[in-house]
């Protein structure tokens, strides 16, 4: 069986971390997105760049998104507002 870094994958943080109700429609920047899962995963020790690049992987409208958001569709998605800010579309 082969053990990842993290007990649940990082786009799997992203999505409990903000799907609360207060966050969920709210557009957040990546920072704020790395607070917020670093808080609520603390043990995790999650690397902040793999936070920001899960976000925008999962993206459909972010222009550094190569790979066009929403390859697997079980996964999240998010969108960006084209300021920095990104919200969770599909859970």
């Amino acid at each position: 069986m082969i053990m990842g870094r993290y007990s649940i994958p990082v786009w799997q943080m992203i999505v409990q971390t903000i799907n609360s109700d207060s966050l969920s429609k709210k557009y957040l920047t990546i920072p704020e997105i790395n607070k917020l899962v670093r808080e609520s995963f603390s043990d995790e020790n999650v690397n902040p760049r793999t936070i920001g690049l899960q976000t925008i992987f999962h993206c459909v409208n972010h222009p550094q998104n190569k790979h066009g958001g929403g390859l697997h569709e079980s996964n999240p998605l998010f969108e960006t507002n084209g300021s920095g800010g990104f919200r969770l579309i599909k859970k």
